[in-house]
C-alpha cells in the first residue's frame, strides 16, 4: 500500500508526453477538455497527440487549466496536414506559450505503410464516416532521398531549430531516424525524442538507441508496447537497464477507447517495472526529471 501511495505521488508530478485526444477520426476515449476533468489532481500534465490535426487548438480553446496540470501541444507531419510542411508547424507552434512537440511521420510514414495492410486498420475505425485505405494507395512519406535527409526535412529541423520545438522521430525507420537525430544534433536543436524505438515496425537496436542518447536524444518506453503491442515486460527492462534510465522518459501512449486513463496506465506501468528491477529513484528520473528537462520546465 505504502508504494502505491509513493506511485500516486509521483504520477502527480508526471509529465505524459504521448496521450492521444480528439475529435479525431479515430475514435479517443478524451477531448482535451475531457482528459483535464478525468485527471486533475492525478497527473502533472501530458502532450496531447493527434495523428491528423495539430493539437494546439483544442489546448486554447479550454477556458481555465488546473494549475497543477500542464498541457502541451503538438502537431503530427502526416499526409493530413500536407505532411512535412514547415507552415503548418509554425501555425501550430503560433498558438502555444511554451515549446510544442513535432512528430515526424507516424501513419504516413513510408516505413510504417511499407509494414503495414492498412493506414489505419478497418477495426480501428468500425462504426465512424472514415473509409480505411490501404497502404498501397497511399503516397508514403520518406525523410531520406539517396540517403540522405530531403530538403523538406532540412526545413522542418530549422523551424524546430528556430522556435526551439521538440522534435520526435514518429514511425519514420531506425535509419531514417538516425540520420535525423545526427543532423539535428549538429544543428545544436536540444530537445530531441525517439519515439517509441522497440516498436516492432521500428526495431532500433540499443546499440543505435544508446548512440543516439549520446547525441542528446530522449529515447521514449510507452505502456502502450506492453498494453497494446504484447511487448514482454522482460524486453522492456532490459532495453532501460542496458541504454540507462538517464536516458530514458515514460510515456503512455493511451487515449483509445478501451485504454485505462493515461494516470493509471503510468502507475500500472511503474508496478509493472519495479517488479523486474527498475527504482523508485529511476522511475522518478524517467517520469518527472527528464520529461521535465525536455520542455524546459
Amino acid at each position: 500500500m505504502k508504494k502505491e501511495k509513493i506511485y500516486k505521488e509521483i504520477i502527480k508530478k508526471a509529465l505524459d508526453l504521448h496521450v492521444h485526444v480528439g475529435p479525431e477520426v479515430l475514435p479517443r476515449k478524451y477531448t482535451a477538455e475531457a482528459l483535464v476533468a478525468a485527471e486533475k489532481g492525478r497527473l502533472g500534465g501530458a502532450c496531447l497527440k493527434s495523428h491528423f490535426f495539430p493539437t494546439t487548438p483544442f489546448i486554447k480553446e479550454l477556458k481555465s487549466l488546473p494549475k497543477n496540470l500542464r498541457l502541451i501541444g503538438s502537431i503530427t507531419l502526416n499526409n493530413s496536414v500536407g505532411g512535412l510542411n514547415p507552415e503548418a508547424v509554425k501555425s501550430a507552434a503560433a498558438l502555444s506559450e511554451g515549446p510544442i512537440m513535432v512528430w515526424f511521420p507516424t501513419i504516413s510514414a513510408k516505413n510504417f505503410l511499407a509494414k503495414s495492410e492498412y493506414e489505419i486498420r478497418p477495426e480501428w475505425v468500425k462504426g465512424t464516416n472514415y473509409q480505411p485505405r490501404r497502404s498501397a494507395e497511399i503516397n508514403g512519406i520518406s525523410i531520406l532521398k539517396n540517403g540522405k535527409l530531403t530538403e523538406r526535412t532540412k526545413a522542418i529541423l530549422r523551424v524546430i531549430k528556430k522556435q526551439d520545438l521538440i522534435l520526435a522521430t514518429g514511425h519514420v525507420s531506425w535509419k531514417e531516424a538516425r540520420e535525423l537525430i545526427i543532423k539535428a544534433n549538429k544543428m545544436n536543436i536540444r530537445r530531441m525524442v525517439v519515439t517509441h524505438p522497440i516498436y516492432e515496425l521500428i526495431d532500433m537496436s540499443t546499440e543505435i538507441q544508446a548512440e543516439l542518447a549520446g547525441l542528446g536524444a530522449v529515447i521514449e518506453m510507452c505502456y502502450s508496447m506492453f498494453s497494446i503491442d504484447k511487448i514482454g515486460i522482460e524486453k522492456i527492462v532490459s532495453q532501460i537497464k542496458t541504454v540507462g534510465p538517464e536516458n530514458f522518459i515514460l510515456s503512455s501512449d493511451v487515449g483509445q477507447i478501451a485504454s485505462d486513463s493515461p494516470s493509471l496506465s503510468l502507475e500500472k506501468f511503474m508496478k509493472l517495472l519495479s517488479a523486474k528491477g527498475i527504482s523508485e529513484s529511476d522511475l522518478y528520473r524517467m517520469m518527472v526529471t527528464n520529461p521535465a528537462r525536455l520542455i524546459g520546465t
